[in-house]
């Protein structure tokens, strides 16, 4: 009985690199920013059991992103616009129309 060994690439040596998908991610001042609406958010609704249920998410995955343990994504910053009642814009603090004022969004 012969014994065939096979290599851990599963084949002839020429490994297929994996496919990688695009991702989106948020920029440092963008993640800094959704901690601190989280932050706020969690004042607003009273507890962090509360905010993570309206968010759809467990408790500790919003807590590691509001201390910064963990990097928000787009789609956690989503939730959190949802969850305040704004455009994910406003919460980011993303681009404003050219005749607005940035800070308080008066035109003219």
């Amino acid at each position: 009985m012969q014994l065939y060994l096979i290599p851990p690439d599963g084949g002839q040596g020429e490994r297929v690199p994996p496919r990688r998908r695009p991702c989106l991610s948020l920029t440092p001042v963008q993640r800094k920013r959704l901690r601190a609406a989280l932050r706020n958010l969690r004042k607003a609704y009273g507890s962090w059991s509360c905010l993570a249920e309206v968010m759809g998410m467990a408790v500790d995955s919003l807590k590691g992103i509001a201390y910064g343990r963990d990097s928000g994504s787009p789609g956690t910053a989503q939730r959190a616009a949802k969850a305040a009642g704004v455009t994910v814009e406003q919460l980011l603090g993303g681009l404003t129309a050219a005749d607005r004022c940035p800070t308080c969004g008066r035109s003219g």
